[in-house]
């Protein structure tokens, strides 16, 4: 793109107890692969991923920071000025729950001025869940906090939420010069970030980053049938069968 494009900078950062998945929530993020091996943050992560809207580049500063006590003074710092935070528990360990209300005091304490989203993750482990999906969503009406339940194993959810939570920042409003609504501006950010077919998917009701493998699976296999690599290793057409290839 462009660098005369206008760049603007937003601060995000992940909070939440120790183990509810914060990292691997910003590495499904960050399109890394998932990693069943625990290890806890140290302090505060940092990770920078940029997003396309409107013919503008929007940098995304995202913080990990760490859920253990110990570290617990080294995150107001991080919070300060952020223009988004997302409030992690896990939807297996209820006290990870029941610990929202002190980390929403310690948050405004701190920073009053950000969008909170709260966000329920490991829904992969729907058999072992301890947080009933209606009374979490319940809290979050009651508190006027977007809800979203997720699964930075398998992907679930994640773009839905990333991009649905970005459109509620204040910078699309200046981007825009006017009052867009928010379901436009969802959508155009996944349409540009996204390719088509996952955008689809999303107006169709089936978010999630796995929605799509089976028909990512038959255009690969359309692409074999169409084509060959010859000797060199280039692609050259396969005359023989004719069909009509659509890489949505």
């Amino acid at each position: 793109m462009d660098q005369s494009y206008q760049t603007n900078r937003q601060k995000i950062i992940f909070c939440g107890d120790a183990g509810v998945g914060k990292t691997s929530i910003i590495n499904s993020i960050m399109g890394q692969k998932f990693s069943e091996e625990y290890e806890p943050s140290i302090g505060v992560d940092f990770f920078s991923k940029t997003v396309r809207y409107n013919n503008r580049l929007i940098k995304l500063q995202i913080w990990d920071s760490a859920g253990q006590e110990k570290f617990r003074s080294l995150i107001p710092n991080y919070i300060r000025g952020s223009a988004l935070i997302f409030l992690i528990f896990d939807v297996s360990k209820k006290e990870t729950y029941d610990h929202l209300n002190e980390w929403l005091k310690f948050i405004t304490n701190i920073e009053n001025g950000s969008l909170i989203i709260i966000v329920g993750n490991k829904l992969d482990l729907k058999d072992n869940r301890e947080v009933n999906v209606e009374e979490a969503e319940k809290f979050c009406k009651d508190n006027k906090y977007d809800y979203f339940e997720v699964s930075a194993k398998d992907g679930t959810n994640i773009d839905n939420m990333l991009y649905t939570s970005l459109a509620g920042l204040p910078v699309f409003n200046v981007i825009n010069g006017e009052n867009i609504p928010r379901e436009n501006i969802i959508k155009d950010l996944l349409q540009e970030n996204l390719d088509s077919f996952r955008a689809q998917n999303y107006e169709n009701g089936m978010t999630g980053n796995n929605t799509n493998t089976d028909n990512q699976n038959n255009n690969v296999s359309d692409i074999n049938n169409i084509n060959r690599i010859n000797n060199n290793g280039l692609l050259i057409p396969n005359k023989k069968k004719k069909r009509k290839l659509c890489l949505c």
